[in-house]
């Protein structure tokens, strides 16, 4: 309890509504729990507490790969978060404000990923690696290559839209799993044909789904976005998320992230 004394007042009050809703037993204990979403209508999923992406306002760019993903995970059956994971491991990224995320506008281009701070940066990156005559290219949040699925998107703003982006994934992968008859190569496969990459890149996903089990409820809460109709987090709200994403920063299954440039 003497950590309570030191907390921030702002962090306080984050902490306090939610604290009242708990047991006696959680009292004290540091938990994402405390700060995550209403529960789920029984039988289904946690993360079927979030609204439908047609209920949900615009989002900052760190929600919106992740409330993609959770959409196109509910729409294909995927179970126990794997394309979560997967898009960690794929576009992962901690932002300079602290917040864990998958992050809508990374690119690989030769080996190389980036992070951009926006659609058009980014858009603007591949078509100047285009014009070089380059074709092997991840973009968005699942990175999708350009090269091998050129008829994924009708044009580079609709390859960046995360909920395009995420629920082509979600159909791939399920092509592969279909196609081979083992979740576990269809994961590998996601990434390289080549045995040695694609076992790598498994392993890591692997890595990945126990975090995002761990992490859940700070992931749901950022994927909920702002409680106010712009696009843009409230200093409490950015407090809130910044305390939650430093609670799983560090822990034994700490993110598997890509080793991207800014």
């Amino acid at each position: 309890m003497g950590r309570l004394r030191i907390l921030p007042a702002a962090l306080l009050a984050l902490w306090a509504p939610a604290a009242a809703a708990a047991s006696a037993s959680q009292i004290g204990i540091w938990t994402p729990a405390l700060y995550a979403l209403p529960p789920a209508p029984p039988g289904r999923p946690p993360s079927a507490a979030l609204p439908p992406a047609d209920r949900r306002g615009p989002l900052p760019p760190e929600a919106q790969c992740i409330a993609a993903i959770l959409d196109a995970e509910r729409a294909a059956g995927i179970t126990d978060h794997l394309l979560l994971a997967m898009g960690f491991t794929e576009a992962g990224r901690r932002t300079e404000r602290g917040l864990f995320t998958v992050w809508p506008w990374t690119v690989n281009s030769e080996g190389r990923s980036r992070y951009f701070t926006g659609r058009a940066d980014a858009i603007a990156f591949v078509r100047d690696e285009q014009r070089r005559g380059v074709r092997s290219i991840d973009v968005g949040c699942l990175q999708i290559n350009l090269k091998w699925h050129p008829d994924a998107f009708p044009d580079l703003d609709t390859a960046f839209d995360p909920v395009a982006n995420a629920r082509y994934a979600a159909s791939f992968l399920g092509a592969l799993q279909r196609d081979h008859g083992s979740l576990d190569t269809a994961i590998a496969r996601y990434h390289s044909a080549r045995s040695e990459l694609g076992t790598a890149y498994r392993e890591r996903v692997t890595g990945n789904r126990r975090w995002v089990a761990g992490a859940l409820g700070y992931l749901e809460t950022l994927a909920a976005g702002p409680r106010t109709a712009a696009p843009v987090w409230t200093k409490a709200e950015l407090g809130q998320l910044a305390f939650l994403s430093g609670l799983v920063a560090d822990g034994p299954a700490r993110p598997l992230l890509p080793d991207a440039r800014p």
